[in-house]
């Protein structure tokens, strides 16, 4: 159940917000693949009348399950909203299994990451507070000016959004002639005929045939072939009608993991052939979805030779003749076969009008195809480099909840901030259970889900190939199901509470730690505190590490933020002394500003000021610069901004000693307006 108020649409005088009419859509389509599409909405607020029709509206289209409009280009969230997040995601982390992608800051554990503390604060600049308040006429006015500005925007937001409605929800090209590609001397080679004949069969069992576009099929030309393959390649592909069974399989075996048939030429032409044909379907309008139940698959082959089972790299092929030949500028290929797409990034590697995105079993590189590439860190290079996402699983096992958590921590993100034209998926069901060779548990009703939620993508243009998947009765199921995402059919439920493998968060966390560079959407990967700071549950590693607002009018002299400074509390045990007190410096004439920002990277948060040169650099939990400053240049004693404590990078400890008085009531004097109270015995003349 939606309580459905727009409100918060561009132009509502109450919310004061900027959501578009047509985000309302999307916000919609992913909620409706649950309860089994059970979904009602119900108004609530709402009262820019304009924006609250087209949202209105636009919610309708997609229930009903019309494509979702185009949403204006996309920047990074608000610094606000992600606070908002990591604060939601801090508070229900012992509650909820999917919050795990945060780390862990707690006692001795030190996290590399941004330290994101959260913390509940008022803060009012308006009017004095009053007894009653008025209930009418109380909204902020907008002017003239601003209701036309916003009037204008959404004529134009209307006038660019897209209602038509192909005549054929999804169209499916499948073709015998396919089957005739076999292994000859293995009857039971995994990659066997009966992979296709048995999806269409169940698609017939359930009675989806008559209710999707048949394509008639057609072989792909040289020239298309040629888009992404060398004429020395699809040369050889022709001349192999013309070599005996056994030079086909001795020529076979010159190749990694490939065998070779009389009838490998015309199917593996025909296969190509016949996705082109769905994408013409797809890109004329003629259909919103496609599906091609083809053979042999394509994601392993390379531009000048045939690999792992694939001759010709269909899915490639489709993308580079969408570019081509529709004028299309970007195009998504996700790749969730368990195995890597070697073929596929090494055609896209340097292209940023592809965004390749593959989910796959890696094994640190003992996976097939055994290759590094596969990992992470590939993320392209020159013009494509950030255009190249590897999700690399490194272990065996991964089901449901960690595909979900690599679409909704990943690749939905990415997606929706590339914002593709075509989605084209290189569906291999090869991590469906009981796959005898992909090794892991994803139930064929998550699929369904997948699919469910990439048709938001691109106004639903988006395209099922098939690649892998070895298990006949798991590969049939998964890809009819897909089918009935596309038609808008009510998706199947999925097993719920299950734990997500802890190898896969690692996984998910690195493929975001080698892309934040490149998309602003993964702003997220932060440290939490371990214990609960909102409820007064503090560590003495969080107490140490607690900012104090400065711009409070009246400090109490009884804050324990004070008390800590004045050590009236008693947190960590320093050193009572190091040796390498000598080499502090006497405090500048100037003295130390608290608030000065970071010399290297201006952040304010968690500074530290080097007690030998007086430069201010930011902590551990920022960018390090801190710590990098006193390795690089041997000043050992930072004092923190923080809590006025000193830490030795040499000994590795906090200090405190008379001699770092004078340094640390500069500080006190810059952070409270007075001098810090003397804790070292008898003064000293």
């Amino acid at each position: 159940m939606i309580s459905a108020g727009y409100d918060a649409a561009l132009g509502d005088e109450k919310g004061d917000m900027d959501i578009t009419p047509a985000c309302y859509a999307h916000l919609l389509n992913s909620l409706s693949g649950f309860a089994q599409g059970k979904v009602a909405v119900i108004l609530e607020g709402g009262y820019c009348l304009k924006s609250l029709a087209e949202g209105a509206a636009l919610t309708l289209r997609a229930l009903l399950d019309d494509p979702c409009p185009n949403l204006e280009p996309l920047g990074a969230p608000s610094d606000s909203i992600t606070e908002t997040i990591l604060n939601c995601i801090y508070e229900h982390r012992p509650y909820w299994n999917c919050y795990k992608f945060q780390d862990v800051a707690c006692d001795g554990i030190q996290s590399p990451l941004r330290l994101h503390k959260p913390k509940a604060e008022f803060k009012f600049d308006g009017d004095p507070k009053q007894e009653v308040y008025a209930t009418r006429d109380c909204y902020p006015i907008q002017d003239e000016a601003f209701v036309k500005l916003c009037d204008e925007r959404l004529d134009k937001l209307r006038a660019s959004t897209t209602l038509m409605s192909p005549p054929h929800k999804v169209c499916l090209v499948y073709n015998e002639l396919m089957l005739k590609h076999k292994n000859i001397t293995d009857p039971v080679h995994p990659e066997q005929p009966a992979r296709i004949s048995s999806i269409f069969e169940k698609h017939k069992e359930f009675g989806l045939i008559d209710r999707v576009h048949l394509l008639e099929s057609r072989i792909a030309t040289a020239e298309e072939l040629g888009l992404v393959h060398t004429e020395s390649h699809i040369q050889s592909v022709l001349d192999l009608d013309e070599l005996t069974p056994r030079q086909l399989m001795e020529k076979g075996k010159g190749y990694e993991s490939v065998y070779l048939h009389p009838s490998t030429r015309d199917s593996a032409y025909l296969a190509a052939g016949c996705l082109l044909e769905v994408v013409d379907s797809v890109l004329n309008g003629e259909s919103a979805h496609g599906v091609a139940i083809i053979r042999p698959p394509g994601h392993h082959a390379e531009q000048d030779e045939p690999c792992g089972f694939c001759i010709f790299n269909n899915v490639s092929v489709a993308a580079k003749y969408a570019l081509e030949s529709h004028g299309l500028s970007r195009v998504l290929i996700l790749d969730w076969d368990v195995h890597h797409g070697n073929g596929t990034q090494r055609m896209f590697y340097n292209d940023p009008r592809v965004l390749y995105i593959s989910v796959h079993r890696y094994d640190h590189g003992t996976f097939f195809p055994h290759s590094k590439d596969a990992g992470p860190h590939s993320v392209g290079e020159g013009k494509g480099e950030g255009y190249n996402v590897n999700i690399a699983w490194n272990k065996k096992g991964m089901s449901d909840p960690e595909y979900i958590a690599a679409f909704q921590q990943v690749i939905l993100p990415i997606a929706y901030q590339f914002d593709p034209q075509l989605v084209l998926v290189s569906a291999g069901y090869d991590a469906c259970v009981n796959d005898p060779l992909g090794g892991c548990k994803v139930s064929p009703e998550a699929y369904a889900h997948f699919t469910h939620w990439l048709k938001s993508l691109a106004q639903g243009r988006i395209i099922l190939a098939l690649e892998g998947g070895y298990n006949i009765s798991s590969i049939s199921y998964a890809m009819t199901l897909c089918t009935k995402a596309l038609l808008g059919d009510p998706l199947p439920l999925l097993e719920s509470d299950l734990d997500i493998n802890s190898s896969a968060v690692s996984a998910i966390k690195e493929t975001i730690s080698c892309h934040t560079r490149y998309w602003s959407c993964l702003k997220f990967l932060v440290a939490l505190p371990e214990t609960n700071l909102l409820h007064g549950d503090y560590s003495p590693l969080d107490l140490v590490m607690t900012k104090l607002n400065l711009n409070e009018p009246d400090i109490s002299d009884s804050t324990p933020d004070k008390a800590l400074v004045n050590e009236e509390m008693f947190m960590v045990t320093p050193l009572p002394d190091c040796p390498h007190t000598p080499l502090i410096a006497p405090v500048p004439e100037t003295g130390i500003d608290v608030n000065a920002p970071c010399t290297d990277c201006h952040s304010q948060p968690e500074n530290w000021v080097c007690l030998t040169c007086y430069q201010v650099r930011c902590g551990r939990y920022i960018e390090e610069h801190a710590m990098l400053h006193g390795v690089s240049t041997e000043h050992p004693l930072a004092l923190s901004f923080a809590d006025l404590s000193v830490w030795c990078y040499v000994c590795e400890a906090y200090v405190d000693n008379h001699k770092l008085y004078e340094a640390k009531n500069a500080a006190h004097r810059s952070k409270f307006g007075e001098a810090l109270v003397w804790s070292y015995g008898p003064r000293l003349c």
